[in-house]
């Protein structure tokens, strides 16, 4: 069962392996990140208007979405390969 996110980020400069981490702590960075549109300076007016209008729904989805997930062996969520840089996030 696919309880945690794990992400990883290696670049030329750079690996950046962040320890995995679970539901509630994700949908807590996810509420903080949310939080901090409220002060990006070059964010359109009308999209942080739109974020705190819709968070509960946002962090509803990511609930939803941690829910479905828990029925799934581990799985790549995302990978992203460029020239020089390679992102992986998993669900394990």
């Amino acid at each position: 069962m696919a309880k945690r996110i794990k992400i990883h980020i290696d670049t030329p400069e750079r690996k950046i392996h962040l320890p995995s981490v679970g539901k509630t702590t994700a949908i807590t960075f996810i509420r903080f990140g949310l939080w901090g549109s409220n002060f990006a300076k070059d964010m359109e007016p009308e999209t942080r208007e739109w974020i705190r209008e819709n968070k509960e729904v946002i962090i509803d989805a990511v609930k939803d979405v941690f829910k479905i997930l828990q029925d799934f062996e581990p799985f790549t969520l995302v990978e992203v390969e460029s020239e020089d840089t390679h992102i992986l996030i998993d669900v394990i």
